[in-house]
């Protein structure tokens, strides 16, 4: 298994704020039995702390067509706030996290709290995205670029992180006009390349028109299942290559992080 960074073993969550969390997964296919045991583990032990429950009657939108994901996720978010839930958790299909993950994140008590997560054939490519506005960039329809170099062990802030492993307080969503979720992917069949943007970018835009800060707690090392383990092991190796170069965001550690640019492509 990947190597993960850990908090203190056992942790020591003795001064949690008092919590009842959701915990919301819409899924598209199949869950490799590897994540459910480790969400399972991950559960378990959140269950020692506050009470952990189970949002959504639909999670299931089909097979193979990711086509209406964000219809599903619009409709968690608001069985969630039917609910009398504190916290909503959400992660992904493929994301195996460390076992004390929940509690680690609520610690934090900050709206927005997200561990870490690699992409899938990314070559070790961090799911941790920072606005910008020089759109002279290619930075997407929301003027995002990726972070390419961050502190393993710290926090900081960013303004997109992905949904593998975040956990939301209620007043985001109560704060944030519905739908909270668009999905408009595409392919581009001459060039071979995706077009529009995914869910995750359309809600995280609007967690930055509304004010509202997104913390990366980076001692949380998950792991995303694909054909092969995509983990921090495959950030080490990228940065540590002789021919690296950071083409995005690097974030250094200096109080909550400090940012500054390299490299980025005229």
């Amino acid at each position: 298994m990947a190597e993960t960074v850990l908090w203190d073993d056992p942790p020591d969550f003795s001064n949690l704020p008092q919590a009842k969390i959701a915990w919301s997964m819409p899924i598209y296919g199949p869950v490799p039995s590897g994540v459910y045991q480790n969400h399972l583990a991950v559960a378990s032990f959140a269950s020692r702390y506050m009470k952990v429950n189970d949002v959504g009657s639909i999670p299931i939108v089909g097979v193979t067509d990711k086509m209406y994901l964000h219809s599903a996720s619009n409709t968690l978010v608001r069985q969630f706030l039917e609910s009398d839930c504190t916290h909503l958790f959400w992660s992904e299909m493929d994301m195996m996290m460390p076992f004390y993950t929940i509690p680690a994140l609520l610690s934090h008590d900050v709206p927005i709290s997200s561990g870490v997560y690699f992409l899938r054939q990314g070559g070790g490519q961090p799911c941790l995205y920072m606005s910008t506005e020089d759109k002279s960039v290619n930075s997407g329809v929301y003027g995002l670029l990726p972070v390419s170099v961050f502190p393993e062990d710290s926090r900081f802030k960013v303004h997109c992180p992905g949904f593998g492993c975040v956990l939301f307080k209620r007043e985001v969503f109560e704060n944030i006009e519905p739908p909270w979720f668009d999905l408009k992917e595409g392919w581009d069949n001459e060039k071979s390349t995706k077009t529009g943007y995914g869910q995750d970018v359309f809600f995280y835009s609007k967690v930055k028109d509304a004010g509202i800060d997104v913390w990366i707690d980076s001692s949380i090392h998950c792991v995303q299942v694909d054909i092969k383990y995509v983990s921090i092991v495959d950030y080490r190796d990228k940065i540590q290559a002789d021919d690296f170069k950071a083409n995005g965001y690097i974030i250094e550690s200096e109080g909550v992080g400090r940012m500054k640019e390299a490299n980025i492509p005229a």
